[in-house]
């Protein structure tokens, strides 16, 4: 199988996966504190993703780890995990999956800023669009502002930060050891939260189950996404981050009973449609180039 096309089937896979994640996050968050979540959540996958290293024979402590990708890789992970993980709490999972389609404009703009790719006034104003997308999906009004819905922005901005480490990572530090040190940084988050938001809270039935499918599926879904920015361009597989917008807004009105209304579906198409276009001038560039 050619490498871009294993990218965009992982790239997919992986979208899937953190639909899920966003669905065990909202049913253990009527029971758990946010920060046992993230610890749940960060020291489950850093446990898989230390067992895989372990398997390559690769040290989990290692000067390599000492990396400005590292830095950028957690300080994402802290950022966005608990961002998203606070949105999704108090806001609809129809409304927190919209926002989060920003996260190809916000990685196209760091490409531009950090790799110095070209971003002309063409897909300037594409993200502007998109921008304006995302003012008719939170709707900042008196009667219609979710002040929570802002929290999903600032999560897709972490995640957007977490997702370009895996770009521009080197070559001598491995996916799984960079996904290791992101949950490490997801479970110090918790640690801070738990400050603040109560005691532990031991989980039962079905909620051990809910807990093993968040730490499998985050996991998974990690592992998924930053192999296939490893494997291929940014803007070659971008675009397939979108189809979550499919998963999570059916798995919102399916699971949680929403409803979508014309601002969301509208604000929503715009985000996308700037997503798409910004990808498709970006493409054609490259080839007539």
């Amino acid at each position: 199988m050619p490498q871009i096309f294993r990218a965009i089937i992982l790239m997919i896979i992986g979208v899937l996966f953190f639909t899920f994640v966003d669905l065990f996050i909202k049913f253990l968050s009527h029971a758990l504190p946010i920060g046992e979540i993230l610890i749940v959540f960060g020291g489950g996958t850093a446990i898989l993703f230390w067992i895989m290293m372990v398997r390559t024979n690769e040290a989990v402590l290692d000067r390599k780890f000492i990396h400005n990708v590292i830095m950028l890789r957690c300080s994402g992970e802290m950022i966005g995990v608990a961002a998203l993980t606070t949105a999704l709490i108090h806001a609809s999972l129809s409304t927190v999956t919209a926002l989060l389609q920003t996260m190809p404009l916000i990685l196209t703009a760091m490409a531009a800023i950090f790799l110095k790719e070209k971003v002309g006034i063409k897909r300037l104003i594409a993200i502007l669009v998109g921008f304006a997308g995302v003012l008719l999906v939170i709707r900042p009004t008196i009667d219609g502002f979710n002040a929570y819905s802002l929290f999903a922005l600032l999560g897709a901005l972490g995640l957007a930060a977490r997702d370009f480490s895996a770009r521009i990572v080197p070559r001598h530090i491995s996916i799984a050891g960079l996904s290791f040190y992101g949950s490490v940084s997801v479970v110090l988050t918790g640690l801070i939260f738990m400050l603040f938001s109560g005691g532990w809270v031991m989980p039962e039935g079905i909620m051990i189950l809910h807990c093993f499918g968040l730490i499998i599926t985050g996991a998974l879904g990690l592992w998924c996404v930053s192999t296939a920015m490893s494997l291929a361009d940014v803007s070659a597989i971008s675009p397939f981050r979108y189809v979550r917008i499919v998963f999570g807004m059916s798995a919102g009105v399916i699971v949680f009973g929403e409803h979508l209304d014309i601002p969301t579906l509208l604000g929503s198409a715009i985000i996308v449609g700037a997503g798409l276009y910004s990808w498709h001038h970006e493409r054609r560039l490259v080839q007539e180039s």
